[in-house]
């Protein structure tokens, strides 16, 4: 009976209105979490990007659709382009008006996640300096995913301060300290 009962259920959820494929998960809800930390020592602000690595790759092969090319069949060379390009348009982050340059530096792979870790160079700045007004617009895979949230932890002297980059606030922020 048991036999009988899985072989039907197999069978009606083979002609389910709404298919589902192991491969494609789809969500309601995207998020990523982008940590900055004003790091005086080297006198930059080093930055990591965690994602999921399925919204990650689905947003690469949009990238890559014009060239019909997968994003799983780029060597590592390839991959380090297009995923430096994308953070470099996609992240701008500022102090007291003066846009900091953003440099990718590499990707790792967690057990359940992606991190993107980048730098941005502040100068020869002191700590008085870097107080101020930080501006930060993450568009990070909101081109992909409409509903996709940027949750934004801004580490300065000590202090944290969280916020989330959303298309409700045009997906920016503005730090004080």
């Amino acid at each position: 009976m048991k036999v009988l009962l899985v072989f039907v259920s197999l069978w009606l959820g083979v002609f389910s209105p709404t298919p589902t494929s192991p491969t494609k998960v789809r969500h309601d809800f995207y998020v990523s979490v982008t940590d900055l930390n004003v790091d005086t020592n080297k006198g930059v602000l080093t930055g990591v990007v965690k994602t999921f690595p399925d919204d990650w790759e689905r947003a690469m092969n949009a990238l890559l659709q014009e060239k019909v090319q997968r994003y799983v069949s780029l060597d590592s060379v390839a991959q380090f382009e297009l995923h430096a390009s994308y953070i470099e348009s996609r992240l701008h982050i500022s102090l007291n008006g003066e846009k900091l340059p953003i440099t990718f530096y590499t990707t790792a792979n967690g057990p359940d996640e992606l991190y993107l870790l980048f730098v941005a160079d502040y100068g020869e700045k002191s700590m008085e300096a870097l107080s101020g007004e930080w501006f930060v617009r993450n568009e990070f895979l909101a081109d992909i995913y409409p509903t996709q949230e940027n949750i934004v932890l801004f580490h300065y002297d000590g202090g944290q301060k969280t916020n989330s980059c959303r298309e409700g606030n045009n997906y920016t922020l503005t730090f004080d300290f």
